[in-house]
């Protein structure tokens, strides 16, 4: 929450201090761990779902692990070594220096990111 106050002629924004967000409904705690989710072939095999874990794969994760990341940014993937839970996890709730997207993506999403990765278009 922002508050603007106007001092000597200057207009000022503070920032008041809040409570974290609440969680989304149907979705993780604001500060706990993303709940687990259930993966079908059906979902890990629909081209829309891997298109759509394309788009977000290439908007926030080719930037570190992508082939052209620079080296030691982040690790390559080996998705044939992956489950779907393990993928997942990882998106959704960061690991060591990765930080977990679970607050900007939907489940969807994310689990979509996890149909890109473990589908034969990965190009890793």
């Amino acid at each position: 929450m922002a508050a603007t106050v106007l001092t000597g002629g200057l207009l000022t924004a503070v920032v008041l201090a809040q409570s974290p967000p609440p969680a989304p409904a149907g979705g993780a705690p604001a500060n706990g761990p993303a709940p687990p989710v259930e993966f079908t072939k059906e979902f890990l095999g629909d081209p829309k779902n891997v298109q759509r874990g394309r788009v977000v794969w290439q908007a926030r994760c080719q930037f570190c692990h992508g082939k052209m990341a620079y080296p030691g940014k982040a690790p390559k993937l080996d998705p044939p070594r992956y489950t779907p839970d393990f993928v997942y996890d990882r998106v959704a709730n960061g690991f060591q220096g990765m930080p977990p997207w679970r607050h900007e993506y939907s489940v969807d999403e994310l689990k979509s990111v996890v149909a890109y990765v473990l589908s034969r278009e990965f190009p890793n």
